[in-house]
């Protein structure tokens, strides 16, 4: 993020970047800064954000173009419970309408009630991966994380 930048401003310099209408920019930026209750502080510099309103600014900005797959390293980190739980939310919402989200989380229990299917690496090597049943089988997916690193 350019900390120099308004959120508007920026969220404006992603959406020109994938070529979105003024109109459904302006559509898109209310709909989902009004979600995440960032909606008054878009005029502020980003230097001025909090780590949750990056958070949520970054949120938007992955969003605002509408993109079948979404990369997100640790999206939860910094969000309040509320905020948290909308993007768990929009998070379902798109898989259910057919995209994917690919994201990374230490906080398993949320990789276990979101997830269809998941991976688990160890030093950097992919040690089991599977849909959720197949990986977790009986067992919860943090003692099947804890056997593999036991190992």
């Amino acid at each position: 993020m350019y900390e120099f930048m308004s959120g508007i401003k920026y969220l404006n310099f992603i959406a020109d970047i994938f070529a979105i209408s003024p109109g459904d920019r302006s559509e898109k930026i209310r709909r989902y800064a009004d979600l995440l209750e960032l909606t008054d502080d878009l005029a502020q510099p980003i230097s001025a954000y909090s780590h949750g309103m990056k958070q949520k600014l970054a949120v938007i900005s992955a969003w605002i173009h509408s993109p079948r797959l979404i990369l997100m390293d640790e999206p939860f980190v910094g969000l309040d419970p509320k905020a948290s739980h909308l993007l768990k939310e929009m998070m379902r919402e798109h898989c259910d309408k057919g995209g994917a989200i690919f994201f990374s989380t230490h906080v398993l229990e949320v990789a276990e009630k979101l997830c269809d299917k998941v991976a688990i690496i160890k030093q950097g090597k992919l040690v089991k991966c599977g849909t959720m049943e197949e990986v977790r089988g009986d067992d919860s997916l943090e003692e099947v994380f804890l056997e593999l690193e036991a190992e």
